[in-house]
């Protein structure tokens, strides 16, 4: 007789549907205990999430009040130079005092430059200099034979830096 025309006894047939079925059991742990630590993975996930949008929102809120402060911080210097401001406008000048008129606007003015400066505000006339494309705002060029080409030979408006960073060029007037 051929191997496939023989039967298999009964036992090994049945040991082996109940080793299948122990084998399926076996699949269906792991299949069950795989889906728990997917749903674990899943939930760490979303915590971290909205722990990650609240620290986001929470730094957006910080800046936001550290901003508003540093605002309040300035305005605070400010705030004297606004009532010298408005006494000397108040001020009726008389004749002949036109000179203490503007020495006290001048005081004014030096009080306003000092508090900008104790924040880091600087100003530059690079009348001069060479021209820097990245600090000077070019305005007009004119001849000159005083100064190289190239050279800024008259500011029109102060460039200003806040602690040596530009916010606002200078507008110059560069030999040709």
């Amino acid at each position: 007789m051929k191997d496939k025309d023989k039967k298999q006894p009964a036992e090994d047939v049945a040991g082996e549907i109940g080793g299948d079925e122990v084998e399926a059991e076996q699949v269906q742990e792991d299949l069950d205990k795989a889906r728990t630590e997917a749903a674990d993975y899943l939930d760490n996930l979303q915590r971290l999430k909205a722990e990650f949008d609240n620290f986001r929102k929470r730094m957006l809120r910080e800046q936001s009040d550290f901003l508003n402060l540093a605002a309040q911080d300035i305005i605070k210097e400010l705030l004297p130079v606004v009532d010298n401001f408005e006494r000397a406008l108040a001020h009726d000048v008389e004749d002949g005092h036109l000179d203490d008129y503007k020495g006290g606007m001048q005081l004014v003015y030096n009080q306003l430059i000092d508090a900008l400066a104790k924040e880091g505000l600087t100003s530059e006339e690079p009348v001069g200099e060479l021209f820097d494309p990245a600090k000077h705002e070019a305005m007009m060029q004119v001849e000159s034979e005083e100064h190289p080409e190239g050279t800024v030979v008259a500011v029109l408006d102060k460039g200003y830096l806040l602690k040596g960073r530009v916010i606002r060029p200078a507008k110059v007037t560069v030999a040709g």
